[in-house]
């Protein structure tokens, strides 16, 4: 498998990185992930730019080879040296280079990106939709991006698991909605569509931005704000979005839930279902 490094292209087992690494010993990256092909939202430059307002947040140089044109070219060559079809998954992982303990001695970056088969379609069936009791989210200076430091989704992974369900919605320490553990949560009571404000902690997605600028091109408001879970137990429906798609799900604490699908094809009739 290829992937590049620093402008560099490594099979997986020759990668030099450096067991001093500030991401595996500190969490101290960040990452996007990003899907493209045919019938995707080509989103590469909103990835870019939140990945940019990260690293200006953690006081990380951002590479200036990072450009559009660049990803594009890159996804494109990893694509053909795999063998990958059209539709793929690239994973940008970005790192503060070696140096310093907590408090870190260079603001220079590492990056790596790789590129495998996405496998999920743009809209599918989430399945059991159940609720975190043991992991919350905190709104902080960095709360809106993707960093390595990812344990309480890690955490709320394993809680869903034991409790048997698909995915799990996690709330803030004051109990609002916040987001599942892979994505941002939407729903809908009528025509009316909400989702949590970013100051609940929730990580502001490529996709809920994309969504919110495509009801709002169709003259269709999204509802922003805090919200308890007593809001998805009334709604009609419930879906996540992230950079694979769509999931919709189809009970949240027992209580059965409709597929979103018809609603959100009248109100956005620009999305792929």
């Amino acid at each position: 498998m290829k992937v590049i490094f620093n402008s560099r292209t490594f099979d997986t087992s020759a990668v030099p990185l450096d067991l001093a690494n500030r991401a595996f010993c500190y969490g101290d990256g960040l990452f996007e992930t990003i899907v493209t092909g045919p019938e995707r939202f080509n989103l590469i430059d909103f990835h870019l730019a939140r990945l940019q307002r990260a690293c200006h947040v953690l006081n990380i140089k951002f590479p200036s080879e990072l450009t559009v044109t660049f990803i594009e070219a890159s996804i494109k060559q990893l694509q053909a040296e795999n063998e990958l079809s059209q539709t793929v998954r690239t994973k940008i992982m970005l790192w503060r280079n070696t140096g310093g303990l907590y408090s870190p001695s260079s603001t220079d970056a590492s990056y790596l990106i790789e590129v495998k088969h996405a496998e999920k379609p743009f809209f599918r069936n989430g399945g059991k939709l159940g609720l975190s009791e043991s992991v919350h989210t905190n709104f902080s200076p960095i709360s809106f991006a993707k960093t390595m430091s990812a344990m309480p989704y890690v955490l709320a992974g394993i809680e869903k698991d034991k409790k048997a369900l698909d995915e799990i919605i996690l709330t803030d320490v004051y109990g609002n909605i916040a987001e599942t553990h892979l994505a941002n949560v939407f729903w809908i009571n009528g025509n009316n569509v909400f989702t949590p404000d970013l100051t609940t902690g929730c990580i502001e997605g490529v996709m809920r931005k994309q969504l919110i600028a495509l009801f709002a091109q169709n003259a269709h408001k999204v509802n922003t704000g805090k919200f308890t879970v007593d809001a998805l137990q009334h709604a009609d429906s419930i879906f996540a979005s992230n950079a694979s798609g769509i999931s919709y799900f189809s009970s949240f604490l027992g209580l059965e839930k409709s597929s979103p699908k018809e609603t959100l094809k009248e109100l956005i009739p620009q999305l792929p279902l």
